[in-house]
């Protein structure tokens, strides 16, 4: 995902390398190497940062990878890449981000790394690359699964990990759907249609949130189950991600997985839908109190 509507925006970077460090983190001390310490191994280029900062960024990159990994289990792949780019003129710590597909994924993120710690673990960008991740690159016409599905659970990794409470959670994805809602009155006709050209219609706020809709509607579903989304996509993305794919195809696995056809049935009504979905806030109080008591 790329913040804000420069979705075509280059970002300049220097000579990357990897970090040896001893760090505080959760309150463990840690001191090895990146790669000894994880079992996917991570390589951040922060040449482009102050001294002073680069400590401070790793800790929120691990943090971040922690978290995630909490709520969707180990990182697929055998290895990622970030780039920071220092943004010294930025208000807000993470302006920018992108995620880059390859045989080593890369998560670009402009920073301003003027910002304490805290800020940047507050911050809910890290947690939407990096869930990214857990499944693949799809077709234009579905691109609202892969924003819809960082979207929400960026909100349900920070409700897991207390960056958010319940209230917060709930108060997040309400004022979510309301600008999807209010952009689908902007952006009208098929969700899929919309998809496909939302750069050009600016249809983000509609793409994203219909898609985090999705997730939640499919994640209360499979809750009543015993079962949930972040287990189904952990199990997903360890057996049988690919780069690419399509909504069908997708939706259509997962299924397989949680033995169901909730996912691809609900993922045909979605793409079909010209209005925006309403999710009830009873399903909202319960997905708040399944993550909420989490560790």
């Amino acid at each position: 995902m790329i913040k804000g509507d420069e979705m075509l925006k280059r970002i300049s970077k220097s000579s990357h390398y990897k970090y040896s460090i001893s760090l505080l983190l959760f309150g463990t001390l840690v001191s090895s190497s990146l790669s000894a310490a994880f079992a996917t191994e991570l390589e951040i280029d922060m040449a482009d940062l102050p001294a002073r900062d680069q400590q401070k960024l790793q800790r929120w990159i691990l943090s971040g990878k922690t978290a995630v990994e909490l709520s969707l289990g180990k990182l697929p792949g055998k290895s990622i890449k970030f780039e920071l780019v220092m943004k010294p003129s930025a208000n807000e710590p993470v302006p920018f981000a992108q995620v880059i597909r390859g045989g080593t994924n890369t998560i670009r993120l402009q920073v301003n790394s003027e910002w304490p710690l805290q800020d940047f673990v507050d911050d809910w960008t890290l947690y939407h690359e990096l869930s990214h991740l857990y499944i693949p690159y799809l077709d234009y016409p579905s691109f609202w699964l892969n924003e819809g599905f960082a979207t929400y659970m960026q909100n349900i990794v920070m409700l897991q990990n207390k960056v958010i409470d319940k209230d917060g959670f709930i108060n997040i994805l309400q004022a979510g759907f309301n600008r999807g809602r209010l952009n689908t009155i902007s952006q009208p006709g098929q969700l899929s249609m919309v998809s496909n050209d939302m750069w050009r219609k600016h249809a983000y706020m509609r793409v994203y949130w219909s898609g985090a809709a999705y997730f939640a509607e499919v994640d209360a579903l499979l809750l009543q189950r015993g079962s949930s989304l972040s287990q189904v996509v952990a199990q997903y993305s360890q057996c049988c991600l690919t780069a690419n794919s399509t909504g069908s195809e997708l939706t259509q696995k997962l299924d397989k997985i949680a033995g169901t056809n909730i996912f691809y049935s609900t993922y045909v009504q979605y793409a079909k839908r010209t209005d925006f979905p309403l999710v009830p806030l009873e399903q909202l109080q319960a997905m708040a109190l399944h993550y909420g008591v989490k560790p």
